[in-house]
């Protein structure tokens, strides 16, 4: 599969990407290590995150049971950021700085999962809550927000 971005998308999804990667750091950062368990890609902080935006895309296993989400968020929210900091990493490695994206499957899934990352972060940070919500915030935003629908939806019609 191809598609031709501006240099100005491919830029602003790279630097998305990049804040991304950066966010979802910080988190793993803040989560106590064992040497093993990190090797195999288990832990994580028993707390979910302060930050809106952290906790849409490392929600709670278990809304009704704190006690069973915080043991499952210590074995697998470590695997979970690496993988999605994987899918950033993925997609920033088809833009190559140019305007024509080729994407071969495993490289689609995880420009569909990276773009849904990103929405989620800007549905949090605009305040939206479901569909049709109208968010609060600046409307390049908001833009960006429906800008980046509008890539997700492409990509999902394209692999139907």
């Amino acid at each position: 599969m191809t598609a031709r971005l501006e240099p100005g998308e491919t830029a602003v999804l790279a630097a998305l990407a990049g804040q991304l990667i950066e966010l979802l750091d910080e988190r793993a950062a803040e989560s106590p290590t064992d040497v093993l368990l990190a090797q195999l890609g288990i832990g994580g902080a028993s707390a979910p995150p302060l930050d809106p935006a952290l906790a849409r895309l490392l929600p709670d296993a278990y809304r009704d049971d704190s006690e069973a989400s915080s043991e499952h968020r210590q074995l697998t929210e470590l695997g979970l950021v690496d993988r999605k900091i994987a899918n950033a990493r993925a997609v920033v490695a088809t833009l190559n700085g140019g305007m024509l994206v080729v994407l071969d499957p495993p490289a689609a899934q995880s420009w569909l999962r990276h773009l849904t990352d990103l929405r989620l972060v800007l549905a949090a940070r605009l305040q939206i809550e479901g569909d049709g919500d109208a968010g609060s915030g600046d409307d390049r935003m908001l833009d960006l927000y429906d800008w980046l629908g509008y890539l997700q939806g492409t990509l999902v019609e394209c692999l139907e």
